[in-house]
């Protein structure tokens, strides 16, 4: 799963160039549900793991592009607020599933990971409805040349009668900016400059600090599939 979220992850940035915010978390949706059909059925320890790896694939794109779609669509002044309460809410669906395996870890047939893996559907579902009601991130719609798009976008998500003209404009003057240094840049300049090399040095090693604590590990073998496994009737081994 850890290695299937790292790939969705690092290719994420193809992906978002060319399909919307909706889109991509529809896919890890799609992925997502597909993948537990997959451990749901199977007694294979082969398609386990590649029900694992799809799953994981499907949680990149969700860690990715629902934080995205939150730092393009949110007012600035709230973005950090918006931010913690993702992390808030990741950390809490964290301690609930974990909660939900541990109650069932007792049991003596299938139904211990069955019940875990059968409920990971709930979010998937409610999230793709709720989909259908919101509009793209304005941010991307203005990125793609579709100005007219973006800016009934931004009226949906902003409170009625409020001006956006301004946010608009800044929107689209930082998406121009950013379009003409990108065409000149490659990723190597994010070495060459001693300023851009620290930088870049500590973003990816805060993250790699994080990830060294060793919770990804915690996380991934407390999951549905950890307490199917402590039953040697169950297929799972």
């Amino acid at each position: 799963m850890t290695l299937g979220a790292f790939i969705s992850s690092g290719t994420a940035g193809l992906s978002a160039s060319k399909f919307s915010r909706r889109q991509c978390l529809w896919f890890a949706a799609a992925l997502c549900c597909v993948s537990n059909i997959i451990m749901m059925a199977t007694e294979d320890i082969g398609a386990l793991y590649a029900g694992r790896f799809l799953i994981g694939l499907a949680n990149g794109y969700f860690m990715t592009f629902s934080q995205l779609y939150i730092q393009e669509s949110s007012p600035a002044k709230y973005r950090g607020l918006f931010l913690t309460a993702f992390s808030f809410m990741t950390s809490f669906g964290t301690l609930i599933g974990t909660i939900i395996d541990w109650a069932t870890a007792q049991r003596p047939d299938k139904s211990a990971y069955l019940i875990p893996l059968g409920l990971i559907y709930i979010v998937p579902f409610f999230m793709s409805a709720a989909m259908w009601f919101i509009p793209e991130s304005p941010r991307w719609l203005i990125y793609q040349g579709r100005i007219d798009a973006g800016r009934a976008s931004l009226a949906w998500l902003r409170p009625a009668g409020r001006s956006i003209e301004a946010e608009l404009a800044e929107i689209h003057a930082s998406v121009e900016h950013e379009k003409e240094l990108g065409s000149g840049v490659g990723i190597l300049d994010m070495f060459r400059d001693p300023i851009d090399r620290r930088r870049t040095l500590l973003s990816v090693s805060a993250v790699l600090l994080q990830a060294a604590s060793g919770s990804m590990f915690i996380i991934g073998k407390s999951s549905p599939l950890r307490a199917g496994g402590t039953h040697s009737g169950t297929g799972i081994g």
